[in-house]
């Protein structure tokens, strides 16, 4: 199987990589290369010109950031390459996670378009909000050089070379020198991509089908942006892992989720917070988010109580940080009072009232008269008791005492219909 390919692949992958010794390569195309991945990329440049456009036109025509095994091998159809593409897949895929992306194709292009896209969903909510409001300034969804140099200092770029080589890197149609929002939507759909890879990291993993003789590489694992507007400077950061979350959606999400459960936002409160100190620590709210409510999981809950308190991370949560006005509190509380007040009086009446006068004594009063009363309007000339009629000559319980009957007295009691059987 392809997915199990053991030793031979090993084998054959050291022999297309150049690393085998006493083995010499036979090269499957016109450009000639030691080395199968070198000789992918010519016959990419040849094609398509540069590397980005040979991703984004040829290798990934979806636009999702990430090619898997079969649509690779519908792409190399396409595009006509004659070599091993098993072999091939497994020199690209490098950590073997089971996707090829621009990163193992140009590692330098894929890191500025990356980094261009969590600049921009870092600050506001998405790619076009971002190019209406940065680049698109006249609405004429025609961006020139010198309109995106000016948008992206604004985002906080200041290298002017890199601002350059980004331009150029989003020009996708052969002798365009702007760029519209088409052009750059691929990265929103790359972020739509990362958002939805970090939302599957909330399920476990039981087992996995790899091959135990291929040992993957280092590989990067998912960071949340923390949503600032802070200046582009640091050049070795590694913006393919961040995604840019809009944390006040997430917060909404989860009052809402509380005011469906309780009611109202501070009686959710109140429930979580058990020891009634005022506050929720870190501990107490994942405990209650996670385990009580299940709403999502540890990790999820300690971000959240995160985005709730902001970066101080021995601040305990307030009803004020969870969104509850101070009207609001202050007229719960209030509430709660007079609830308690109402209910210690009632206790007190059932304890010190007489025979027959207690609340409890006369609701239970009020439900026995409510069974014999007659349910029906029409029936209120009838003798009713206990949603039947009742006989010629009796009263309602419970004033009425059947007489004595005598010999010559009879009762007759209503017939009955009999069914067939």
């Amino acid at each position: 199987m392809w997915y199990m390919p053991g030793p031979h692949l090993r084998r054959r992958m050291e022999q297309e990589s150049g690393r085998a010794e006493g083995h010499s390569r036979k090269t499957t195309t016109y450009f000639g290369h030691h080395n199968a991945v070198e000789e992918f990329k010519k016959v990419l440049l040849a094609k398509y010109g540069s590397l980005v456009r040979a991703w984004r036109v040829g290798l990934d025509p979806d636009e999702n950031g990430q090619m898997d095994f079969r649509e690779f091998c519908q792409a190399l159809r396409h595009l006509g390459y004659t070599g091993n593409i098993r072999t091939l897949w497994y020199l690209l895929d490098d950590d073997y996670s089971g996707a090829v992306s621009l990163k193992e194709l140009d590692a330098p292009a894929a890191a500025a378009l990356e980094k261009f896209r969590a600049v921009s969903t870092s600050q506001f909510e998405d790619i076009p909000e971002m190019f209406r409001k940065v680049m698109d300034k006249d609405k004429s969804n025609s961006v020139s050089a010198l309109e995106f140099g000016e948008g992206a200092r604004e985002l906080g770029y200041r290298d002017e070379e890199e601002i350059q080589d980004l331009f150029n890197l989003l020009l996708l149609r052969p002798g365009v020198r702007h760029i519209g929002l088409g052009d750059i939507m691929f990265l929103q759909k790359w972020e739509d991509t990362k958002r939805q890879q970090l939302e599957r990291l909330r399920w476990g993993k039981k087992w996995v089908n790899k091959d135990p003789y291929l040992a993957p590489s280092t590989s990067g694992s998912m960071s949340l942006s923390n949503g600032g507007n802070d200046k582009v400077s640091d050049a070795g950061t590694d913006y393919s892992a961040q995604v840019g979350i809009d944390w006040e959606e997430k917060k909404d999400a989860f009052r809402k989720f509380l005011i469906n459960r309780y009611g109202s936002l501070p009686k959710a409160f109140e429930v979580m917070d058990a020891n009634g100190s005022g506050e929720l620590s870190l501990v107490e709210f994942q405990t209650v988010v996670a385990s009580v409510l299940r709403y999502c999981r540890t990790g999820d809950a300690a971000r959240l109580f995160k985005a709730f308190n902001g970066d101080d991370k021995d601040a305990n949560l307030s009803w004020q940080e969870l969104g509850v006005s101070r009207v609001e509190w202050t007229a719960y509380r209030m509430q709660r009072q007079l609830e308690k007040q109402k209910k210690a009086y009632l206790d007190s009446l059932v304890v010190h009232a007489p025979l027959g006068s207690s609340p409890r004594m006369q609701r239970a009063e009020r439900i026995h008269q409510d069974r014999f009363r007659p349910r029906d309007p029409r029936s209120q000339s009838k003798r009713w008791a206990f949603d039947s009629p009742l006989p010629q000559g009796w009263g309602k319980p419970p004033d009425f005492l059947p007489p004595q009957p005598n010999k010559g007295i009879v009762i007759s009691l209503p017939s009955v219909p009999q069914s067939a059987r």
